[in-house]
């Protein structure tokens, strides 16, 4: 059975790796400023008109809502690890989750798929399955949120008039994806071994081919449907969360809720596509272009920067305690069975 004690990776471990952990935390906040300090430069004549009247009940109800749809996430993917064959305990699969997740705002995008493949390596799961399991969850995540969108979000999200056709296409082809998707990663191994014939024949991939044995991209069909299940709530929780800080700083109301919703899956659709790290700026800038004819840019804007701010705390209390909690204790059968 594998330990609950990984050797190493970010966020653990001594010396260069305590620096890394360091590192990235702090590119971690100084992207988040930048973005903060750059939509407020943007939109700096609006801004100053701004007078949010904060509720707190609702306040508090969306940081619990946001919470949730974080742990959601991690329990997602301990789920999603668990049909590539590797078993985690809560905690262990929590601490590899949230470590990982915070290399999103490094630019490339790659550096989430190293991380989380290193820092899940040493509990035995296979590195080319845990690399695999952020692309998958990435996908996933992204096709849920451009269902929602396409229910909810305006018909001129996409700047196309009308836009029924489109967001029936988008909808459809998005749910169809999430349907067939447990069939898909059961059947990896047997796509997976075309590609690689087709690498193998180029000197400079064979070298990436000898470390992804095919077999250890198929996923158990009947645990990747719970996954997709548990990621798909996750997403709703966000949207809830989202609907109730919009209550809370710029006095939405009732006939709001799916305005808000939707503007807010159709941010989270675009800006995970990749154009920005963890789609910094591109979905603030969405979310306020969506919300600015029903609160005015100034608020949109200043509602699209708390949501962002909002995440980004919650991730800040959220790291330490995955972090030192992941390394309390081996991994116990109760453990993986919980």
């Amino acid at each position: 059975m594998p330990t609950g004690r990984p050797s190493g990776g970010i966020g653990g471990g001594t010396g260069t790796q305590r620096w890394v952990g360091i590192a990235v935390r702090w590119t971690l906040g100084l992207a988040t400023a930048a973005v903060i300090i750059w939509l407020a430069v943007r939109n700096w004549d609006d801004l100053r008109q701004i007078d949010l009247n904060v509720e707190a009940g609702w306040l508090i109800g969306a940081v619990a809502m946001s919470f949730s749809a974080t742990l959601l996430l991690a329990a997602a993917w301990r789920k999603l690890i668990g049909g590539y064959g590797t078993p985690l305990a809560c905690q262990p699969a929590l601490r590899i989750w949230m470590l990982s997740q915070a290399t999103r705002y490094l630019p490339t995008g790659l550096v989430p798929i190293a991380a989380r493949a290193s820092l899940a390596a040493p509990l035995g799961v296979n590195r080319a399955a845990a690399g695999a399991s952020v692309v998958v969850e990435t996908a996933t995540l992204v096709g849920w949120a451009a269902v929602f969108a396409a229910l909810w979000a305006p018909s001129d999200w996409l700047g196309t008039a009308g836009g029924w056709l489109v967001r029936i296409v988008i909808g459809a082809g998005a749910a169809v994806g999430l349907v067939t998707l447990p069939w898909t990663l059961a059947g990896a191994s047997s796509w997976w071994r075309r590609i690689d014939r087709c690498m193998r024949r180029v000197v400079l991939l064979r070298r990436v081919a000898d470390r992804i044995p095919p077999d250890a991209l198929s996923a158990q069909r009947s645990t990747v449907w719970h996954a997709t299940l548990v990621y798909g709530s996750s997403v709703v929780f966000r949207l809830v969360a989202t609907v109730l800080l919009a209550l809370a700083v710029v006095g939405a109301g009732t006939g709001d809720v799916w305005l808000v919703a939707g503007a807010t899956a159709a941010g989270v659709a675009v800006g995970m596509v990749g154009i920005t790290p963890a789609g910094l700026g591109v979905r603030e800038v969405v979310v306020a272009a969506l919300l600015a004819d029903r609160f005015g840019i100034g608020d949109a804007a200043a509602f699209a920067i708390a949501v962002r701010v909002l995440e980004f705390a919650h991730e800040l209390v959220l790291l330490p305690i995955a972090a030192a909690a992941g390394r309390a204790r081996p991994t116990t059968a109760a453990d993986v069975a919980g």
